[in-house]
């Protein structure tokens, strides 16, 4: 063979390599890609799931999800994201970067889409916290004197949960209208249309009440702050709204998992809601959260 035939023959030979190295470099950006998506599937053809926490006491429930998919030998699971707040959440899962939320319940869930637009669908409940009233100086609710302080958390959100509270407590009562939560719509203190002790609302960070309720006469709390406080929702509060998730004061107050619209009738996520709804997952719940989760399926 000459020497211009051999020089053909290498160039022949880099070419295959380079074109060999190009198809390898472009296989893993498709897998790179995928794997930056909300959901990637595994070589071995299994999907995870991202979904977006605002709260870790909430991993050891999805661990529960994930062995209950093994065990079922499904094509799925889940990875759970920590976001500092439901909004980030939501921006997330609007835009792909998660695949499921679970980290709010109706009223906010629906206040946000009234707000941004969101094409979002519930595909599953999961638990209800209660939000109930505390108090380091009095027993009763009704021992509330006139010009009282009670803190309230300083969020739209819970802030208008807490005087649904304070009206189911009888302490005041709030414009109709204005008391929509499954809408979206909640009550501020400029909806109080009976206050008849003149009882002051103090908007306070909802991590800080527990610790500043020798500042007020009362103060409502979220119930997972009333266990990292070393309290009770149950035993402790002087007053608790019973936590039923069939009636309706309760209704919009229940934590759900959420999808976008378009995926909601994907099978792998039906299986994800089956493994949550489970005896197992359940006694988790009960058993770790100390009452902040009451279990609505």
């Amino acid at each position: 063979m000459n020497t211009e035939t051999n020089i053909w023959t290498g160039r022949s030979r880099v070419g295959k390599r380079i074109r060999a190295g190009l198809a390898i470099v472009s296989a893993l950006g498709v897998l790179f890609t995928a794997a930056a998506c909300g959901s990637a599937s595994a070589s071995d053809g299994v999907t995870t799931l991202k979904v977006a926490l605002t709260t870790s006491t909430d991993d050891p429930l999805w661990d529960q999800v994930n062995k209950n998919l093994e065990a079922e030998n499904a094509k799925v699971r889940v990875k759970t994201v920590a976001m500092k707040s439901a909004v980030l959440g939501n921006q997330a899962l609007s835009a792909g970067d998660v695949d499921l939320s679970a980290q709010q319940h109706y009223a906010f869930l629906n206040g946000e889409i009234k707000e941004k637009g969101y094409k979002f669908t519930v595909i599953g409940e999961a638990y209800i916290s209660p939000l109930n009233i505390y108090s380091n100086k009095i027993k009763k609710i009704s021992e509330l004197k006139k010009g009282d302080k009670v803190l309230i958390p300083n969020d739209v959100t819970n802030g208008g949960r807490a005087i649904i509270v304070l009206q189911e407590a009888g302490v005041l009562k709030v414009d109709p209208s204005k008391n929509d939560p499954a809408k979206g719509i909640y009550p501020a203190q400029e909806d109080i249309t009976s206050n008849p002790k003149n009882i002051e609302l103090v908007p306070t960070d909802r991590n800080m009440i527990m610790s500043s309720l020798d500042d007020a006469a009362a103060g409502i709390a979220n119930a997972n702050a009333v266990v990292d406080y070393g309290k009770s929702p149950e035993k402790d509060a002087i007053f608790k709204i019973d936590p039923d998730p069939t009636k309706d004061v309760n209704k919009p107050w229940i934590n759900v998992i959420v999808a976008r619209t378009e995926d909601k009738d994907k099978d792998i996520y039906k299986e994800v809601i089956k493994a949550y709804h489970q005896k197992n997952v359940r006694q988790i719940m009960e058993n770790e959260s100390k009452g902040a989760e009451i279990p609505t399926w």
